[in-house]
């Protein structure tokens, strides 16, 4: 088999997403946007979330507003769904 070209291994993409984008959404959410599930979900499943909790500086947030804005997700969340 001289001259075959060899097979590409496959490559995944699982865990290369950065938190750090979808950190930055929650420490800007406005509490209103639904989207801050998705944010969450990215942050928590990107291979970098552990990083970037470590060094919110370098990473320009400010970790209050993150806290702050994490205490708001649940009970808006539940309250919406309530009869």
């Amino acid at each position: 088999m001289s001259g075959a070209t060899p097979p590409v291994p496959a490559t995944t993409t699982v865990g290369s997403s950065s938190a750090a984008i979808s950190l930055k959404e929650v420490a800007n959410w406005d509490g209103e946007s639904q989207e801050i599930h998705k944010a969450l979900t990215t942050a928590f499943d990107a291979g970098d979330y552990q990083d970037c909790l470590k060094d919110f500086k370098k990473l320009n947030i400010e970790p209050l507003s993150y806290v702050n804005k994490l205490d708001k997700v649940r009970p808006c969340s539940v309250s919406k769904h309530l009869p």
